[in-house]
């Protein structure tokens, strides 16, 4: 972004537009740019919790901050320049959302960045929208200003209309309530010990000694959430291979599965690795997990986790899992098929898919995902174990294509499984709600070979 002299010289409100203009306008994921931002700026934690919070709060409410920028400003919301959007919103945000960042701080900082990104006329249209609102503020209550209940309810849960239609049919106006507070909340930090270099008593004793507070989690083997001190968790934990962090959802599939030690298992689209070395250190590092991913810059994550966990038994390979190949017929005891999906349960660490995805194009992952179980049938063996598992909560996406699955496949069928004390399939199937653990939204189905 820029050279060592100048990286000094950015706020973290900067960063925040910086990191919002690349998400907003160049379609990157927010997880990636802020990890990216947080690598190249040395930023102190008090700085970093605010670049943070900037970003995906405005990235949650962006509709919201939208709207009341349409209700402000002279100019159609379409008319005014993204760069001018996004500041806005920054401004906004802090002055709605952040009661501990004075107003005046909100709009000076957003002019201050103004300034540099955009020219005069801008600037003053940014300090004009910005101090017009806050002499109107206490008139733009949704529930009063708009009308339509569709509309109300978008702006109130900051998700597009469509997909809240969608479901408050699916699951009903409560239910559909539920998912929606929930992805607008803040995920746990979640990680997963890795047993292969230490053990429980031992990572207890290294939390406690570093005063790091985590809860371990009942329900999953070696997982916990950590609750305070994540920086000195990520620079001494991580690095170190100690622990991989994963959400809570993300690590259920591969619990379903439970591979064992000997095992000879595949993980159809494994990249960046994390339910591939889960399961390899389920397996104690003994048997062979071979890891497909489609894209072969992918495949050095996987391989660079593995490596930093201690792992040998991962195979990688960039290969395209939906095309057929004889040599892998009826290879493998377990497979895990972790599908490209359209990801609207993890909205809550990538609020930014809301936004991206439309319901006309929900129907381009069915087809795939159909093509991908196909081939994981042919791979396995007769007595073996295939889970198939998605990051969303849409219902053609995961229970009818488990129907398909049974009705083309007969000698499959769905076999029941729980969670530890958290939760039981039913018909073999599981939907995890965002929630019922403050984590994401995940589908897994247990499917066994006769």
């Amino acid at each position: 972004m820029t050279d060592s002299t100048t990286k000094k010289s950015f706020s973290a409100r900067h960063l925040a537009y910086q990191a919002l203009y690349e998400i907003i306008q160049k379609g990157a994921y927010s997880n990636l740019t802020l990890q990216n931002i947080q690598n190249t700026y040395q930023l102190k934690r008090v700085d970093e919790r605010l670049l943070t919070e900037l970003v995906y709060g405005v990235l949650r409410k962006y509709n919201y901050l939208s709207w009341i920028i349409s209700q402000i400003s002279s100019k159609p919301l379409r008319k005014i320049h993204i760069s001018v959007r996004i500041l806005l919103c920054l401004g906004l945000y802090q002055i709605v959302f952040l009661d501990k960042i004075p107003d005046s701080a909100a709009v000076n900082e957003s002019v201050k960045i103004a300034h540099k990104v955009t020219h005069p006329g801008n600037v003053r249209f940014v300090n004009g929208v910005l101090r017009n609102f806050l002499r109107q503020r206490d008139d733009f209550q949704v529930e009063n200003k708009v009308s339509d209940s569709l509309t109300r309810s978008a702006l109130q849960y900051n998700e597009p209309e469509w997909l809240v239609r969608r479901w408050n049919r699916e699951f009903g106006p409560d239910k559909a309530r539920e998912i929606f507070q929930s992805f607008n909340e803040s995920p746990v930090l979640a990680v997963r010990m890795n047993r292969l270099k230490t053990d429980k008593l031992q990572f207890i004793s290294a939390l406690t000694d570093r005063e790091i507070e985590a809860n371990e989690v009942s329900f999953l083997a070696n997982a916990f959430v950590i609750k305070d001190h994540a920086d000195i968790f990520f620079s001494y934990f991580i690095p170190k291979g100690y622990a991989y962090v994963q959400s809570l959802s993300s690590m259920i599939p591969a619990a379903v599965l439970n591979p064992q030690p000997g095992d000879t298992v595949l993980d159809m689209c494994a990249a960046p690795g994390s339910k591939t070395t889960q399961m390899a250190e389920m397996m104690k590092n003994k048997g062979c997990i071979n890891a497909w991913d489609l894209y072969p810059h992918k495949i050095s994550l996987i391989e660079s986790n593995a490596k930093r966990l201690g792992i040998s038994i991962i195979h990688a390979t960039a290969r395209d899992a939906s095309k057929h190949d004889p040599a892998f017929t009826e290879k493998y005891d377990r497979i895990l098929l972790d599908a490209p999906c359209s990801g609207l349960g993890v909205l809550g660490h990538k609020p930014e898919i809301r936004w991206r995805r439309t319901e006309k194009g929900l129907k381009e992952f069915p087809p795939l995902q159909k093509k991908l179980l196909a081939e994981a049938a042919s791979c396995l063996k007769h007595g073996g174990t295939l889970v198939y598992s998605t990051c969303t909560l849409n219902r053609e996406e995961n229970e009818y294509v488990i129907s398909w699955f049974l009705e083309h496949f007969p000698e499959f069928y769905a076999e029941d499984f729980q969670i530890g004390q958290f939760k039981k399939s039913e018909k073999g199937m599981m939907s995890i709600f965002p929630s019922e653990c403050n984590s994401d939204g995940f589908f897994a189905a247990k499917l066994r070979r006769r």
